[in-house]
């Protein structure tokens, strides 16, 4: 069997600065995903059958079980695995069906309190699995991921550029600090995994693990820093396509977790560029009284801006709402709080019907003619703040009829959960 790296000391440079955790009795499962990887294979499986003192000696672990995931591989990755039978559990399937699914069907199988996977390319020490259980249980954690962007990285430039990228944005969207999104050294309790799910199963399962992480407030992250090697044969990471993946998915958890970060931000934008378009047409038509012809697109772009930044504004705090009731959290907490009392229905209402009423007074003259003589022949700056003012009027209605029917919503589902028959009266 092979050693740890060359230099490499569990006992100085793992044992400091985290404790050894006192011993429990807690099983840990490695899962290595393995996908063409005939050159590796066999390295990375004698390293962690190493690792399985160091592991058991200096963490709160019990017993190491390793297991190898063959993702339809088409080279020797299955037969030499199969080589370490029994001492390892050795899982294969024709197809390939991508690195998270690989990693699913191994945590489905694995017996461990404890599931921890690392990829099989020789990029990541298997050692590190002691700081990492040690990182996970001193602070209650649920996730423990090993960092690989520190200074001695070996990461190529264009790997780590996207995974600055992606974590910048992670990190915008949550409530918690990371350095690396898509890290494949990690430690997950395996209670939790029903909560993590579900994820997909491209190689864009680590990134959408960490932003469930980061986004969920019933799920805690930690990470530790690690070295990270030049990888052993060819990439399966497409710079371009997974990156895209990575995006997309990042962007779809945010939905299910931070909707009116989502919408709110581009929405207050845009009305923002409304509202300074706004300012210099009243300037002018202060300073002149009268709005000149030119002013027409002006006057269309700040209709277009205002009515899709409000609406994205409401859909932002519609969505929030929906997802304070689908994960049965408080809606209350600073700066929504504010906003939700800006938003109650009674102001709302009010408001809609003076905007209501507003248009159709600029334009009463221009409908009169309308219905009168089949023609219009008032300025055109009545039809566009009319228009405006109606479709504001509309918008807001729609929110409080929506908004109305999600509170009946939340009744309803506390209801059920207090035992309260559904044709019985509420409060």
């Amino acid at each position: 069997m092979l050693a740890a790296r060359p230099g490499f000391d569990v006992h100085t440079q793992l044992s400091c600065p985290y404790q050894r955790t006192p011993k429990q009795s807690m099983r840990l499962s490695i899962v290595i995903p393995a996908y063409n990887e005939e050159e590796a294979i066999a390295h990375i499986v004698e390293r962690c059958l190493t690792a399985r003192v160091a592991i058991i000696e200096q963490t709160g672990v019990s017993a190491v079980e390793v297991i190898v995931v063959s993702d339809g591989s088409s080279d020797r990755t299955e037969e030499i695995a199969g080589e370490y039978e029994p001492e390892i559990q050795l899982i294969a399937y024709p197809n390939n069906r991508g690195y998270g699914a690989a990693l699913k069907t191994g945590f489905a199988a694995a017996s461990g309190d404890l599931v921890s996977f690392l990829d099989a390319d020789g990029t990541c020490d298997p050692l590190y699995f002691v700081p990492l259980v040690n990182k996970l249980v001193e602070e209650g954690a649920d996730i423990s991921v090993g960092s690989r962007m520190g200074p001695d990285s070996e990461m190529p430039w264009v790997r780590r550029v996207g995974n600055r990228i992606f974590r910048g944005i992670i990190n915008w969207l949550g409530r918690m600090r990371i350095t690396d999104a898509a890290s494949g050294m990690r430690v997950i309790r395996a209670e939790r995994l029903a909560d993590i799910y579900p994820l997909p199963d491209g190689l864009h399962f680590t990134p959408a693990m960490t932003c469930r992480a980061v986004l969920d407030l019933h799920l805690k992250i930690v990470e530790i820093p690690m070295t990270y090697r030049e990888r052993v044969g060819r990439s399966k990471l497409n710079v371009i396509a997974d990156g895209l993946r990575f995006a997309r998915v990042i962007a779809s958890i945010a939905l299910t977790y931070k909707p009116l970060r989502f919408f709110g931000i581009p929405g207050l934008i845009l009305t923002l560029i409304a509202m300074f378009y706004g300012v210099g047409v009243l300037h002018w038509y202060v300073q002149h009284r009268a709005i000149p012809e030119w002013m027409l697109y002006r006057m269309a772009a700040i209709i277009a801006f205002g009515t899709a930044g409000v609406n994205l504004i409401l859909l932002g705090l519609l969505t929030e709402r929906m997802v304070a009731l689908l994960n049965r959290q408080e809606r209350n907490y600073r700066a929504r709080y504010l906003l939700e009392r800006v938003t109650r229905a009674p102001g709302l209402v009010t408001l809609a019907l003076v905007l209501l009423v507003g248009g159709l007074v600029a334009n009463r003259q221009g409908i009169v003619q309308y219905v009168t003589m089949g023609h219009v022949d008032v300025h055109w700056s009545f039809a566009m703040f009319g228009l405006f003012a109606v479709l504001q009027s509309m918008l807001l209605g729609g929110f409080v009829i929506m908004d109305y029917l999600l509170m009946l919503f939340a009744e309803k589902a506390r209801s059920l959960e207090a035992g309260i028959a559904p044709d019985e009266p509420l409060g």
